[in-house]
């Protein structure tokens, strides 16, 4: 029987890349939900990724400033706390009422596609790959099912193989589109540089690569 696409830890980042998109109130699953999802993660490749900066506080610190924040992006925290309001609060308060459902139809509604000043949602024009879970469907964007079709094509050369978690991290750090790139650059940490200690410490540490 063929093994599945995806190892059981590589499964977990992507599903744990859901949960931080509809978390966020982000339409869809991207390269930077995969990267957020793999900076927690107990994994020599995570692991990497934390020693040089790459923390799953410091990768939402720059998803919200790029992006703005999901449904409360254009919302002045600063400037609304000076009258008493806690935009914080009321994004948890909105998080807790509202299903997952109708936080992602508001995010569609108030985020069009393309750039829109500082933010960047790269939701695909058609219904396609993506993950359903939990009565909630967030599409991939078209950088995230770049790296899944490169993996798809590796496999069909090794049916055998499949796609662990540090070749989930090597893929979405080639990414040369989306907002993996500009996370990285405001984290002051080159992909490539990245890249190079991912392999090396999978290498190093045995890590087969279906883990």
């Amino acid at each position: 029987m063929t093994p599945p696409l995806l190892t059981e830890g590589a499964r977990k980042v992507q599903m744990g890349a859901f949960e931080h998109a509809r978390r966020l109130g982000h339409p869809y699953v991207g390269c930077e939900h995969t990267l957020l999802s793999l900076a927690g993660v107990d994994h020599p490749a995570a692991a990497v990724l934390r020693e040089h900066g790459v923390t799953p506080d410091r990768v939402e610190e720059q998803l919200i400033r790029l992006w703005g924040g999901g449904l409360f992006g254009d919302l002045d925290s600063n400037a609304l706390a000076a009258v008493g309001i806690d935009v914080d609060a009321v994004r948890t308060r909105m998080t807790e009422t509202f299903t997952p459902e109708a936080l992602s139809r508001a995010g569609h509604a108030t985020h069009p596609r393309g750039f829109s000043g500082s933010r960047w949602d790269p939701r695909p024009r058609h219904v396609g790959p993506g993950i359903h879970a939990n009565g909630v469907y967030l599409p991939h964007s078209p950088d995230l099912i770049q790296v899944m079709r490169t993996a798809f094509a590796e496999r069909e050369e090794r049916p055998d193989a499949q796609v662990g978690v540090d070749t989930l991290a090597l893929g979405v750090l080639s990414c040369p589109t989306g907002l993996v790139p500009q996370v990285l650059a405001a984290l002051g940490v080159p992909a490539d540089v990245l890249r190079a200690a991912v392999t090396g410490r999978c290498r190093a540490t045995g890590e087969p690569p279906s883990a």
